[in-house]
């Protein structure tokens, strides 16, 4: 066996005890929180995510067009995993999760640095840093920490477009596809970093010639374009429903970094021992920025920029709270990825065996803070295996016009129990009034219903309460409501789906004739 395939197997080997370590610290330590129960009934939602974004079996039985506006990236674990034992199963996600952001990382990060200790550092600090600790076990929300396996492969691709390798212009467009479908919010965020590096680039040798300007336009386009046809699936939907329904998200509020700052560690006196840290780290900076690629001194002005925009946090028109969340992700990044070029850069040149005991010293003291840093939460509702949680009922609406409805039909005007039953993209019920009524049924009105009372299709208006309101007919009334996607939802869902194919068909195509390219010269 070579020493490539060695180096392999030891490296997995120390991902997976990392991976068990971390799932245990969550399984002791984490509590069963309304976040928690929105990602069990969130994956358990999309079960019918191929037939329609509707599923009324959640969120009150209302109809949410919550799979509209959340991504559904997290179907094939939740088909795969919560089956059976719901909370087994999420354990289990999250822990391939972890797995994957330690391989993605450290892999995406050899082939950045071409250096394998800079990768296991990087791969060791990003997946056992203290944003994605606070992601694990305050968010909660499993998008914000999936999204994390994508990173790396993002800004790899793109350096590498920007650094002349045109080649790679697929592992940008493929990144940037699967953080599309994980959270959008945070796609934006990496699109804000990524618009200044090209003016950035002048300033590179790499950018004298027109030749290159050229090539780097139009793999960004190529990239840019294969992205959008690879997500039509999500955004045309997304984009067809919003034109009409103007849903807002809700904003998430805001974190004020300088006064939790200045409360936690800036005393009377630790001002001095601050300003001493900031004029090392200054100059430490200013070292890294002189002996480090053009690539890491784009990370480094960048950081600086978010930093002042978390602080500041500017007003704008517009909401930005989530993109300013996705933009502390980002920056945590391209901090680690400096840090470990320091590392790098004061020990690369000594012993193996000093690198050895470094790598060491990164595992353990990390692993330390992750620990001490789980300890100190008090879980007021731990995880049990065999816990039994009720998350049809426990879980809020999102993305919901009919939220006030709770579930009151309107009969004329006036409040009215109606049993129904829900299966899936289904809604049905059984009403007997020998007057024909205004029934204002409580789910919202979506445009992809098709809607019949006693087999027949009636007219269906829009209550105040933006609701499903209808005309009965006298005496007995079965009325069905199946959920589907639109005919522009459809024609974009076969979109997304052939351009997958012919990707993947060109992808294998060429590796192939790569495969016998190599075999006939050998």
């Amino acid at each position: 066996m070579s020493s490539r395939s060695w180096r392999r197997i030891i490296v997995g080997i120390i991902f997976l005890i990392l991976t068990i370590f971390y799932t245990l610290l969550f399984l002791k330590h984490a509590s069963v929180t309304n976040e928690l129960i929105f990602n069990i009934a969130h994956i358990k939602s999309l079960s019918n995510i191929f037939i329609s974004p509707i599923n009324f079996d959640y969120w009150g039985h209302t109809g949410s067009l919550i799979n509209f506006y959340s991504p559904w990236l997290t179907i094939l674990p939740g088909l795969l995993f919560l089956n059976q034992n719901v909370i087994i199963g999420f354990v289990l996600i999250f822990a391939l999760v972890t797995y994957l952001t330690f391989t993605s990382s450290y892999y995406y990060m050899k082939k950045f640095s071409n250096d394998t200790l800079e990768a296991l550092l990087f791969s060791v600090i990003y997946t056992l840093s203290f944003n994605r600790f606070m992601l694990v076990f305050s968010e909660q929300r499993i998008e914000n920490y999936l999204v994390l396996i994508f990173l790396p492969m993002i800004y790899y691709g793109a350096f590498q477009i920007f650094n002349g390798k045109f080649q790679d212009w697929l592992t940008l467009t493929l990144g940037m596809t699967l953080i599309i479908w994980t959270s959008p919010y945070m796609a934006l965020a990496i699109i804000l970093t990524l618009v200044p590096i090209l003016p950035l680039m002048i300033f590179s040798r790499l950018s004298h010639h027109w030749s290159y300007w050229g090539k780097t336009l139009l793999n960004l386009i190529k990239a840019g374009l294969t992205t959008g046809i690879l997500t039509v699936g999500y955004w045309g939907p997304l984009l067809e429903n919003q034109w009409t329904k103007k849903l807002l998200q809700q904003k998430r509020s805001r974190f004020d970094y300088w006064a939790w700052f200045s409360k936690e560690f800036l005393t009377r006196n630790n001002w001095y021992f601050f300003l001493t840290l900031i004029i090392l780290l200054g100059l430490v900076l200013i070292v890294i920025f002189l002996k480090s690629s053009f690539s890491y001194k784009i990370m480094i002005l960048e950081s600086f920029v978010i930093v002042a925009l978390l602080v500041t946090h500017p007003q704008l028109p517009v909401d930005i709270s989530r993109l300013m969340f996705a933009l502390i992700t980002i920056v945590d990044l391209f901090a680690i990825v400096v840090l470990t070029r320091v590392i790098l850069l004061l020990f690369q040149e000594g012993p193996v065996i000093l690198q050895l005991l470094i790598l060491l010293l990164t595992i353990g003291g990390f692993g330390y803070l992750t620990y001490s840093q789980a300890n100190q939460l008090h879980p007021h509702n731990k995880i049990e295996i065999a816990q039994k949680i009720d998350y049809k009922s426990l879980v809020v609406n999102y993305h919901d016009q009919a939220l006030e409805s709770k579930n009151h039909f309107l009969i004329d005007g006036h409040s009215s129990q109606v049993q129904f039953n829900t299966k899936g993209n289904e809604y049905w019920l059984q009403y007997y009034n020998p007057q024909a009524v205004k029934m204002d049924i409580p789910i919202q009105n979506y445009a992809g219903y098709k809607v019949t009372v006693n087999n027949e299709q009636p007219k269906i208006f829009s209550s105040k309460r933006h609701t499903l309101l209808l005309q009965t007919d006298p005496n007995k009334n079965i009325i069905e409501i199946h959920a589907h996607y639109t005919v522009l939802a459809i024609i974009s869902l076969l979109i997304n789906l052939f351009s997958f194919i012919g990707l993947g068909y060109i992808y294998f195509s060429d590796k192939w004739k790569m495969k016998k390219k190599i075999v006939a010269e050998s």
